[in-house]
């Protein structure tokens, strides 16, 4: 099936990038995660720091090479394999998995985009984080911090008496002092970013336009998008001055939209608010005011309006949070945001993330190919499908693959075939037979059909030994013979060996077993032509023997290859006499 294809990060559209339909879902998840969760875990470190560095990476080498920046991607993707569970909050991990997804995704557009997605992933890095710190400095007994609130520190920017204050507020265990100097980083994190949009806004306003040309929109763009992931992290203080996520979201929809007039009251309004929130957060980390960490399990999600699509007017929401998603800055359509753009968006996220398993699974890369099934599985999720039948078959087997010892190229291949089964369900249009009948075959344990194939290819040696019994190998046609049915055997017993030892590989985790997984043929398009030459040559050789023999029995002319059609009955008697001396 070659539906999914991996995108051409080269084709960068920067007058006409678009926000990846996920961007709002994955910023709200943090609403939902903070001073409301108890989170105590210890998180991996150098898999924090591997990740945020790769991240910073494929932003840097977005510009000059988009090949190198998909490679940084991949390992911040790796990395965040290894930090997942030792990330306490689900929502978090899913909403870091989201902005990843969106990352890619972005390559493909203008790199004000990927800067903006990666910058989410960030925030929401920083707040797991900021969150679990401060849960364990309040934690008793819990082991010394002093790595993680170092790390913690450079994530703010934390530099001379401000890391030192912070970093004995972490020593000395007082949660609420740390959680007020970090507060007072970030708020004066989100005021810069707020002025720097506010200063490529300033001298077009009076003119009654956005920023005049795409450098401009670019830095009030990424200015406001940073702005927003500062945000986030601290979303939950006391006092945040009067800053909701949704006027982030309106200023960002204004610039976007090309709306100047209400582009420069929301950065208007967004500069009042961070003022008065560095003012109050400034007062409570030099006094130690009122404004300290709420206590866990007491966060609750505000009601606030949802982010409206262009034409539309903000309806109140129930308070489920939202935040605002980071669209580059150019001109939506109201279509970009709707129910089935983000349902085509998350399957074909889905649907890349199975071509990459199934391009891993071809090279026997097994485990990278369980990863990107894992990162399938998540993308699934945002796909809307659930009520459709066959949406719980579909889960479970992809579920299933994540765990199957030596997964193949074909299990991928129907899994999506029965995704795209459930893909026309939901369309109400008609499905595969076929496609369903590769999905029931392929949720067979994984040693059964290698080991079949095996025991089959080796009882096809048996009637070749039955050959060479009864008729001895002195005979070069007999010998031609017995080698074309062993080449025509050739690709079960290969199918058969190689399965059955990429399973024993996989099982041990033992590489070099693992990756004669290769003797397949069918592991990719390789191995036609060989089969076809195997066959090819299996052909020539039993019709090299059979007219040896046909000869040998004069049906041919004779055994000497003499043209005459009719011997004599000496001649045929002699014949059969050689034949019988051969023997």
């Amino acid at each position: 099936m070659n539906r999914p294809a991996r995108p051409n990060p080269d084709r960068a559209r920067p007058s006409k990038a678009r926000p990846s339909p996920t961007g709002v879902a994955l910023t709200s998840l943090a609403l939902l995660c903070g001073s409301a969760s108890a989170q105590t875990a210890i998180p991996d470190l150098a898999a924090y720091r591997s990740m945020a560095a790769a991240l910073d990476q494929a932003v840097a080498d977005r510009a000059g090479n988009s090949a190198r920046s998909l490679s940084d991607l991949d390992r911040a993707s790796a990395a965040f394999v290894t930090l997942r569970p030792s990330v306490s909050s689900a929502l978090l991990t899913s909403g870091i998995d989201r902005a990843l997804q969106s990352s890619r995704a972005a390559l493909g557009r203008a790199p004000a985009d990927l800067e903006a997605q990666v910058e989410q992933a960030r925030s929401l890095m920083r707040k797991a984080l900021n969150d679990q710190t401060l849960a364990r400095l309040g934690a008793p007994g819990s082991a010394p911090l002093q790595e993680q609130s170092a790390l913690l520190a450079s994530e703010f920017g934390l530099q001379g008496a401000a890391r030192s204050s912070f970093l004995a507020a972490a020593a000395a265990r007082d949660p609420g002092r740390a959680a007020r100097l970090l507060r007072n980083a970030a708020a004066q994190k989100i005021q810069s970013n707020l002025a720097a949009a506010s200063a490529a806004q300033v001298g077009a306003a009076q003119a009654g336009a956005v920023p005049a040309n795409t450098a401009q929109r670019t830095r009030s763009y990424l200015a406001l998008a940073r702005a927003t992931g500062w945000f986030t992290v601290v979303q939950d203080a006391p006092d945040t001055g009067g800053l909701t996520l949704p006027q982030f979201t309106q200023a960002l929809s204004n610039l976007t939209g090309g709306n100047a007039a209400a582009l420069a009251t929301s950065l208007s309004d967004l500069q009042r608010g961070a003022a008065a929130f560095v003012k109050v957060s400034a007062q409570a980390a030099r006094t130690g005011g009122a404004a300290t960490s709420a206590p866990a399990g007491t966060g609750t999600a505000p009601t606030i309006p949802s982010t409206p699509a262009s034409g539309q007017t903000p309806a109140a929401q129930t308070p489920i949070a939202q935040t605002p998603a980071t669209p580059s800055p150019a001109t939506q359509s109201p279509a970009s945001s709707s129910p089935a753009s983000q349902r085509t968006a998350s399957l074909d996220a889905v649907y890349a993330a199975l071509a990459r398993a199934q391009s891993a699974a071809g090279h026997a890369d097994l485990p990278l190919a369980r990863t990107q099934v894992g990162r399938a599985a998540q993308a699934l999720s945002a796909t809307g499908l659930r009520s459709v039948a066959g949406y719980d078959s579909l889960e479970a087997d992809l579920n299933a693959l994540q765990d199957r010892t030596g997964l193949s190229a074909s299990d991928l291949q129907a899994v999506m075939a029965e995704l795209n089964n459930v893909e026309q369900l939901a369309a109400s249009q008609p499905t595969s037979t076929l496609d369903a009948t590769s999905a029931s075959v392929s949720r067979f344990p994984a040693p059964i059909w290698p080991l079949l194939f095996l025991v089959v290819g080796q009882l096809a040696l048996y009637p070749l030994y039955l050959l060479n019994l009864a008729f001895g190998g002195r005979n070069s046609y007999w010998r031609a013979i017995a080698a074309s049915l062993l080449l025509l055997f050739l690709p079960v017993l290969l199918e058969g060996l190689g399965g059955t030892l990429a399973y024993l590989g996989d099982l041990s985790g033992a590489g070099f077993l693992r990756s004669l997984g290769n003797l397949s043929l069918r592991q990719g398009a390789w191995g036609l032509p060989i089969w076809l030459l195997l066959t090819a040559a299996a052909v020539g050789l039993a019709s090299y023997g059979f007219r040896g023999l046909c000869r040998q029995f004069g049906l041919l002319g004779g055994s000497g290859g003499s043209g005459n059609a009719n011997p004599t009955r000496a001649e045929t008697a002699q014949t059969a006499l050689d034949w019988d001396e051969d023997l």
